[in-house]
């Protein structure tokens, strides 16, 4: 199993997260790799220098919930029990990125093979009502943008739309406003520069991991597309120097 790491993609915009070692076997792509072969960072690596509040909440909240729902053994210290919490933890957090994948197949694979799926039906069913297109949508479709980076983009349409799916418990009357930050608003808004839309309309969309019919949807302001966009150029400069490192350069 490749070890995840930093997501590289190439000048013609191609993923290049592993390469074939001297050994022969496939391993993840590294920094060294990246300053050999000129690859870029991806935007979700560059977003990576941020804090994440609302994904450390829900980390901390797993931890918590193994901590007070496992129980302790008979004679196990508090180190060993606390080593145990925190694995519980971490399968809980690998298990929710395992669905979050897999429901994002089922939407791709709709979007991009004509696959029906309820995760698919329920998605289109929202852009339908939201942007009134549709066809034309692309799926995940990857660039390299000039100043240095690159990513692969869940759904765009020609039309000035950009779309990123995320996977969320509980989504049954919840308010997507208040499901959003900044950070899904600067990625919406780094794929729009990586494919050239000056006025970008951007989507955030919410989909049950239990309950793959429940969606819901967030529109980003128009306004505030220059703002997200400034700041995640801010992250991606910081980037480059905190790594000295800018393929923005030999582009």
């Amino acid at each position: 199993m490749i070890k995840e790491s930093t997501h590289w993609y190439d000048r013609e915009g191609q993923p290049r997260y592993t390469l074939v070692g001297k050994n022969g076997k496939e391993r993840s792509t590294t920094l060294r790799d990246a300053r050999e072969h000129g690859f870029v960072p991806s935007v979700t690596s560059i977003l990576g220098v941020a804090a994440k509040p609302g994904l450390e909440n829900w980390k901390i909240d797993q931890a918590l919930l193994s901590a007070l729902t496992l129980p302790r053994l008979a004679g196990e210290s508090l180190d060993d029990f606390m080593k145990r919490a925190k694995q519980d933890a971490k399968e809980q957090a690998i298990n929710a990125a395992q669905r979050g994948t897999e429901i994002h197949a089922y939407v791709e694979s709709g979007f991009s093979q004509g696959i029906i799926s309820k995760a698919y039906n329920a998605v289109n069913n929202v852009l339908v009502d939201i942007t009134g297109l549709e066809d034309g949508w692309v799926a995940e479709d990857s660039f390299c943008h000039p100043s240095g980076y690159g990513g692969k983009i869940d759904l765009y349409h020609e039309d000035g739309w950009v779309v990123d799916f995320k996977t969320k418990d509980n989504l049954e009357g919840k308010d997507p406003a208040k499901l959003v930050y900044d950070e899904h608003a600067m990625q919406l808004s780094a794929y729009a520069q990586g494919l050239e839309f000056d006025s970008p309309k951007r989507i955030s969309i919410f989909i049950d991991r239990d309950n793959s019919e429940i969606v819901l949807a967030h529109v980003w302001d128009d306004e505030s597309h220059i703002r997200h966009l400034a700041m995640f150029n801010c992250l991606l400069m910081f980037w480059q120097l905190s790594k000295n490192y800018n393929s923005g350069e030999i582009l």
